[in-house]
């Protein structure tokens, strides 16, 4: 029986690790995605943390083989179409982060009339937008426009204490609301990308072990139905 292949898309870090995390599964093989793989017949699994530059290449193999994409980049056109098959959106790997996260989007309404403020930290590269950040924000009916965006090195060290072999790959996250002189804290800290890669193979085994529908699923909607 041949495998299934698992095709990871990107050049950047996430994608790295992913792809030098030896990362195993008995029954697939985890392999860089190439231009020529869009004419293969067979389902596989697509794991996109690129740009965008191969989604078009990307989305026509899935589309004719009915291929899952699990989407790990933020800001791109995968978040507002209905594709004809299966697509997971995953602003964040983390299992952890992702589940604080959709405890949040539940229960956020709680916190409307209090002051917020959310704070957060990635490695100065960072270009893209902080997804996870606009996650919890929205989750608090909290303004976007005013989260604060930490890319000083020095800052990162010294404020909210990275670790100096961590400053160029790290995720950080706090979120404050204070009531008077009431105050609740709830900070987030990823330090380095194994957490990632392992939460990437959980999503996986979760793909491999359940039927998904051609439709878009959020990362929650696994979450909730108990297949993370």
């Amino acid at each position: 029986m041949e495998r299934i292949k698992i095709l990871v898309v990107g050049s950047g870090k996430l994608a790295t690790a992913i792809l030098t995390s030896e990362l195993s599964f008995q029954t697939c093989e985890v392999l860089k995605w190439e231009t020529q793989y869009k004419t293969l017949q067979d389902k596989a699994i697509i794991v996109h943390a690129g740009s965008g530059r191969q989604l078009e290449e990307c989305f026509e193999f899935c589309t004719r083989t009915k291929s899952v994409f699990i989407e790990l980049s933020t800001g791109l056109e995968t978040e507002t179409m209905n594709p004809e098959f299966p697509l997971i959106i995953c602003p964040n790997t983390s299992i952890l982060i992702l589940k604080t996260l959709n405890m949040l989007k539940k229960a956020g309404w709680y916190f409307e009339n209090y002051n917020i403020t959310i704070t957060e930290s990635h490695q100065s590269a960072k270009i893209t937008e902080p997804g996870t950040a606009y996650a919890f924000a929205r989750a608090l009916k909290f303004p976007t426009g005013n989260i604060v965006s930490i890319r000083d090195r020095e800052v990162q060290r010294t404020e909210t204490r990275i670790p100096v072999e961590y400053l160029d790959k790290h995720a950080y996250h706090k979120i404050v609301i204070q009531d008077g002189n009431d105050e609740v804290t709830i900070e987030t800290k990823v330090l380095g990308h194994d957490s990632y890669a392992k939460g990437v193979k959980k999503i996986i085994d979760s793909v491999l072990n359940y039927k998904l529908e051609n439709k878009k699923y959020m990362i929650y909607d696994l979450i909730d139905n108990d297949m993370l």
